[in-house]
């Protein structure tokens, strides 16, 4: 209790009292190209052109193992969206990054950093 007020019910039902962390899947795009965790951006390159000649619907292939090898290599050949991958799995991906403090106040008051609103005190324009 802290001056009275229960802070520790407080602070679990507002997220702060969260349980373990949940387990996601973030194996499934390096399994489906066939390459480790650690692959470098030419491993992972070469081992979806080689997938992508077998697997390409004009080519006889599965249109559907297609477009998942496809989406594993548009998110794992990219730096942003493959930490992204790493850390929250798939659906942290479909979401989108989230947003940290700054982000938010950033996005609620326009940039937080100082911007050009015009001429300079002391300056003609």
């Amino acid at each position: 209790m802290f001056g009275g007020f229960p802070f520790e019910e407080f602070a679990g039902m507002h997220g702060h009292g969260r349980g373990p962390k949940k387990e996601v899947d973030n194996k499934r795009y390096y399994e489906l190209l066939g390459v480790e965790k650690n692959a470098t951006f030419d491993q992972i390159k070469k081992a979806y052109r080689k997938l992508a000649l077998k697997e390409h619907p004009d080519k006889g292939g599965n249109p559907e193992k297609f477009k998942e090898i496809t989406a594993a290599y548009e998110c794992l050949s990219d730096k942003d969206k493959r930490e992204l991958y790493d850390e929250h799995g798939e659906e942290g991906v479909k979401q989108g990054a989230p947003m940290r403090g700054a982000d938010i106040f950033s996005q609620m008051f326009g940039g937080g950093a100082a911007r050009n609103a015009g001429p300079k005190k002391g300056k003609s324009v």
